[in-house]
């Protein structure tokens, strides 16, 4: 198809005064669209300096009544081109233009720009006008007028202004009005819509990575006694987007095996707190038993104002915050080799940024430390008795040391109690297989000297692949005098190894679980029907470990009906207080002592009491019968009066 380069002087004139020019009508003009930004609104995180945006100006709800759209012309403004700017797309329409939407007119030459899709120097600004050469014939192909939705122009947003740590930038995108005109074909302005505004906004976006602390090197190994090293508290994996300043660490160890003997300032804050910053200033150190505590952090300059480094920038990578120097002070005879974690406590591990907000962190890498044993002092032949139904410490694991006269002791045994017994045989802490244990159970100590030093049970056995010999008994219950073995037993392991007899003995204490001692009551001789009694049960126990018990109490009246509400109970835990002075030698035998609790029920005497002297029967039992449960000792009891009256 021919067309025309110029179609009309009233085409021409539309195209020179920029859709600009306006008739006057005395009535409202036919709407011609809404205009729109989009995206809308536009939302960048963590957008950098460069980053562009395509934007587009789009036109719908063109009235399909109305003459329809011959032309159109916009122009869009930035707020603040400090924070965001333009910049052109490029000359040709896009795809889809809504003057163009199946591309006919643009094939055919029918499609001119009066003025491309141009950027102010200043990226302020963007503007396009669009219309026909020739609007008869547009008219003619049916490609005018225009009533579709679609894209008038499309341009790039760039990024100016990164957001502050924290916080955001914004700007506002919005027509120019009077620069904004929608023409139908015969250059008549239409009335548009070309109120909408854009809000742009990026927001700083923390960083994908977040550091953590470690104890550099992850392993030490000494070797003898005196030795020291160091332990570098290393940050790594920083992003300089935190803009970290400061931080704060604690670090446990085992002060049996470590002494700490100096600490040292890192070099890592050092190089960045340069003035105008104020240099870095640490806290503590501060020493405890077993642990160390530190902080640190970049003063700022004497504004309250923190500066980068002007080369490097903020604080970023990897590098040694603190130095803290350890002395091996344990080493064992071999095979024993002694152990501890150099451990950053987490709940301890703070990072901090410039204004004081706590940076997010990675669990922290510990270190380990390792004490080798002394290889000249090799431990030869040895036997260690123990028992392998109770854990370390109470079970007798390790030597008896016959010089210092320290003995072991493991925990109670009650009658008909199974205890079973181990003898681990090395040489040089390597297992002994097929040598021949001997077991000896002895009483030791009892309060009826004709049966001490009766030896109840000699056992054999054999050791196995691993060294160790495996046997177990239970403790005997006469039948005429049950309490006569109760006491403190010895028991004795011996193994020949090359003609050489070795020894290892622990000490217990048999005895019931549980003794009651004592069964009160409030008040003391005396109550009236309908009156409380309060009943306090004093009892205790050599037990170590921890064992739940029950007990019971009944009242009985005086021609032995049970209290009609039955029976109350309460539960204790018996636990025996763990430390160093417990575990003393066998000549105080403080490790056997008893351990005394106290506990109380209430009872109400009710009407079918019968008045007469009560009594109260109180027991110990592992739990109810009911669930199983037996008797641990003889039950205690106590008898108050209950009287022919009410109480008051």
């Amino acid at each position: 198809m021919n067309k025309k380069l110029f179609a009309s002087a009233l085409t021409l004139a539309m195209l020179l005064s920029v859709l600009a020019a306006i008739p006057v009508f005395a009535i409202p003009l036919p709407p011609g669209g809404i205009l729109h930004i989009v995206p809308n609104p536009i939302n960048l995180v963590g957008a950098g300096a460069g980053t562009e945006v395509e934007v587009s100006i789009t036109i719908d709800n063109i009235n399909p009544t109305g003459p329809g759209v011959g032309g159109v012309q916009v122009k869009l403004q930035v707020s603040d081109i400090s924070i965001v700017k333009f910049k052109a797309l490029s000359a040709s329409n896009p795809v889809g233009h809504f003057m163009d939407p199946d591309g006919s007119a643009e094939f055919d030459g029918n499609l001119w720009k009066v003025t491309p899709p141009k950027v102010a120097a200043d990226g302020k600004t963007t503007e396009c006008a669009i219309t026909f050469y020739d609007m008869p014939l547009a008219i003619s192909s049916g490609d005018a007028p225009i009533y579709v939705s679609g894209v008038i122009m499309k341009v790039k947003l760039v990024v100016v202004a990164e957001p502050p740590y924290g916080g955001s930038v914004s700007a506002l995108l919005s027509f120019v009005i009077d620069d904004c005109v929608v023409g139908d074909i015969n250059g008549a302005e239409l009335v548009a819509d070309d109120s909408e505004t854009c809000q742009y906004t990026n927001e700083w976006s923390p960083p994908s990575g977040v550091p953590h602390l470690e104890v550099i090197p992850k392993d030490t190994v000494l070797t003898a006694l005196g030795q020291r090293f160091n332990v570098s508290i290393f940050i790594k994996n920083l992003d300089d987007d935190w803009r970290l300043v400061g931080f704060n660490f604690k670090l446990n160890y085992d002060d049996s095996m470590l002494l700490l003997t100096n600490t040292y300032n890192g070099t890592f804050l050092e190089t960045y707190a340069g003035a105008p910053n104020g240099g870095v200033f640490y806290i503590g150190p501060v020493n405890g038993p077993d642990y160390v505590i530190v902080g640190g952090m970049i003063l700022p300059d004497e504004n309250g104002t923190y500066h980068p480094d002007p080369i490097l920038g903020w604080s970023h990578g990897e590098g040694t915050l603190y130095i803290v120097e350890f002395e091996g002070i344990l080493q064992g005879a071999y095979p024993t080799t002694y152990s501890c974690a150099l451990d950053l406590e987490d709940s301890w591990v703070d990072l901090g940024n410039y204004v004081g907000e706590m940076i997010p962190k990675d669990p922290s890498v510990d270190g380990t430390y390792l004490m080798k044993s002394i290889r000249t002092m090799l431990p030869g032949k040895a036997i260690d008795l123990y028992r392998c139904d109770i854990a370390d410490p109470w079970g007798a694991q390790g030597l008896a040391d016959d010089t210092t006269g320290e003995a072991m002791f493991t925990d109670m045994i009650w009658p008909q109690k199974e205890m079973c017994l181990r003898a681990n045989v090395t040489y040089n802490g390597w297992p002994q297989q097929n040598k021949d244990v001997a077991f000896e159970v002895m009483l030791f100590d009892v309060e009826n000297p004709d049966l001490n030093y009766t030896v109840m049970t000699v056992l054999v056995a054999r050791t196995d692949e691993n060294g160790v010999a495996h046997v177990s008994f239970r403790m005997n219950w006469p039948c005429d005098d049950p309490e006569s073995l109760f006491g403190i037993w010895k028991v004795t392991a011996t193994v020949d190894i090359a003609c050489d007899v070795i020894t290892d003995y622990f000490y217990f204490k048999y005895d019931y679980l549980v003794r009651i001692w004592k069964v009160t009551t409030d008040p003391l001789a005396e109550v009236g029907h309908n009156g409380l009694i309060n009943v306090t049960v004093e009892f205790g126990s050599r037990r170590i470990t921890p064992e739940l018990i029950l007990i019971t109490v009944t009242l009985h009246d005086e021609l032995n009906y049970p209290l009609v509400t039955g029976t109350k109970a309460f539960t204790q835990w018996l636990t025996w207080p763990y430390s160093e002075q417990n575990m003393t030698t066998y000549t105080q035998f403080l490790a056997c002592r008893y351990e005394n609790y106290t506990g109380s029920v209430e009872l109400k005497v009710d009407k079918s009491v019968v008045a007469g002297i009560a009594t109260l029967h109180v027991c110990a039992l592992s739990t109810w019968p009911h669930l199983d449960g037996s008797a641990l000792c003889e039950e205690g009891r106590a008898t108050i009066e209950i009287l022919p009256y009410w109480a008051p």
